[in-house]
């Protein structure tokens, strides 16, 4: 067993605790600058910290953008280098962060059904509910304002994440509320008729527990004016107290921030290593 806080992996490591969520310039977002899988080793088996590269796969890119990393099947290049390091190294995991779409969720489980097999972990995510309009990004938030309101941006967000739940297409969801990074009282402020109480977002994680799916707890929230995690401690708590299996991501994508953050995932794992000695 993959020595996690809730046992539900399936893969011995080296190490007692693993980061699910690590970005190499095989991620689109970051593939001019990106520190590549080599850039990592060393940091993690000095710190004792097993590593998932959890690079993205956005569907629409990959089949459209000649420069995404993934293009014109290169995801076979992306598993012969990470096979290879898994040679050598036994604590790294291969993986993919896909993005969801409704409208392609025929495409993604041919996707997966050709894939699953051959990485280690998969995890979904919302990303787009726009095409071409990521809401990790402020300015597609801006852009996307022009057009739609606040509310709706949120609520199509919150909606798309619900149908990746619903949908049972990935076992891993990543965070459930990131759309929150710059949305929030500290930068893009809602405005009262937008929904992004606690509440609704539990509401998510109930009903993850409620279809077997395990949520992440993402750690990259405070480098953004949020200033807390993905998911918030108080319901990543409350949703572990009612059997939710989570697991925990730095979501890293420079080696600055991956060193300076794993402390940060070991306090997370005692969080939820307490919770379930209670």
């Amino acid at each position: 067993m993959i020595k996690s806080i809730n046992n539900c992996f399936y893969k011995q490591m080296r190490f007692k605790y693993t980061d699910y969520h690590i970005h190499t310039k095989w991620s689109s977002d970051i593939i001019n600058n990106g520190p590549s899988f080599e850039d990592y080793l060393p940091i993690a088996k000095k710190n004792r910290m097993n590593i998932c590269f959890l690079e993205h796969y956005e569907l629409y890119k990959v089949e459209n953008d000649k420069f995404h990393p993934f293009f014109n099947g290169k995801i076979e290049k992306y598993l012969d280098e990470i096979d290879e390091i898994k040679e050598t190294h036994d604590f790294v995991l291969s993986g993919l962060e896909v993005d969801y779409y409704k409208e392609r969720e025929n495409d993604l489980l041919e996707f997966l059904d050709e894939y699953r097999k051959c990485i280690d972990f998969i995890a979904g995510s919302v990303h787009e509910c726009d095409i071409g309009y990521p809401i990790t990004e402020k300015s597609y938030i801006l852009r996307l304002l022009k057009t739609k309101s606040l509310k709706q941006l949120i609520d199509d967000y919150f909606i798309s994440v619900e149908n990746m739940i619903r949908s049972k297409i990935f076992k891993n969801i990543c965070h459930i509320d990131t759309v929150l990074r710059y949305i929030n009282p500290n930068e893009i402020k809602p405005s009262e008729d937008c929904d992004i109480s606690d509440k609704r977002i539990f509401n998510l994680g109930l009903l993850c527990i409620e279809n077997g799916i395990n949520i992440e707890y993402n750690l990259s929230g405070p480098k953004y004016s949020l200033g807390r995690t993905f998911p918030s401690k108080k319901v990543i708590t409350n949703m572990r107290e009612l059997g939710a299996n989570i697991f925990i991501g730095s979501d890293s994508h420079d080696l600055k921030y991956f060193k300076d953050t794993i402390s940060n995932v070991k306090k997370a794992y005692k969080i939820i290593e307490q919770i379930e000695a209670k």
